[in-house]
Order: structure tokens, then sequence, then C-alpha cells
């Protein structure tokens, strides 16, 4: 479940293709029909995990920036690198980040009746299916 959200798809179904320009998640899943927010407020565990990745892949730039540069440290180029990371890593982590905290979420509270309607109306028909048969 963890991976399935690392790599930005439904924790509840496994649906890929869950963003619009990279960055924008929808709403809920086309295929399950989760809803990824599931209360007011729930991805601020995102915005945390974004910024804890963020700081440190910054902190990773400075050292790596400050090693190579040795003897003779070169302050403006390890501070753009720094910067760049500082910018661009929170836009393109964002949807990641979203789609990892809803599937750590879901370890933490379980899929509730009626979260993943689509899934859910899919396993009852299954289920009818087999049981006609």
């Amino acid at each position: 479940m963890v991976w399935r959200g690392l790599t930005r798809a439904c924790a509840v179904c496994g649906k890929r293709g869950l963003t619009r320009r990279w960055v924008v998640l929808t709403r809920d899943c086309p295929r399950c029909g989760f809803t990824f927010e599931r209360s007011p407020g729930h991805f601020v565990g995102a915005v945390g995990m974004n910024t804890i990745v963020t700081f440190g892949l910054m902190l990773v730039t400075i050292v790596v920036g400050i090693l190579l540069t040795l003897p003779d440290v070169r302050f403006w180029p390890v501070t753009l690198a720094a910067l760049g990371v500082a910018v661009f890593v929170p836009v393109l982590f964002h949807a990641s980040a979203k789609t990892l905290w809803v599937a750590i979420d879901l370890v933490m509270n379980p899929l509730e009746t009626g979260e993943a309607p689509l899934l859910e109306r899919h396993l009852v028909a299954e289920e009818g299916s087999s049981q006609q048969g």
C-alpha cells in the first residue's frame, strides 16, 4: 500500500494516472471512487512530509556542494543549488507526498465501508455473479 502511495498510485486499488500536469492530484480515484482527502485538513501530514523531504535534500545539496568545493568553498554556486532545490522539490513532490500520505493514513486508519463506493459495487456484483454460477 505504501509503495502504491510512493509511486503516485491509488493506495486502495492501485490505479495510476491520478495527477494532472504532474502536480495536481484528482479529488478521488476514478476506478474505486476513494476520496483522497478523508477529512478537512487531512493533507497536513503531506505538507509535513514535503517539507521534511525538501529540507533533507537542501541539506544534502549544501553538504555535497561544500565537499566538492573544498578547500575554497564557493558560496554562490552552493547557495543557488540549494535555492533551486527549495523552489522545485516542493512543487514536483507535491502529488507524491499526498498519495504517500494517503497510503500511510490508510495503514493507520483502515478503509471504512462506503469510502471506496465504486470498488464496493464491483465486489458486490462479482460476489453475486459467483454465487449464481
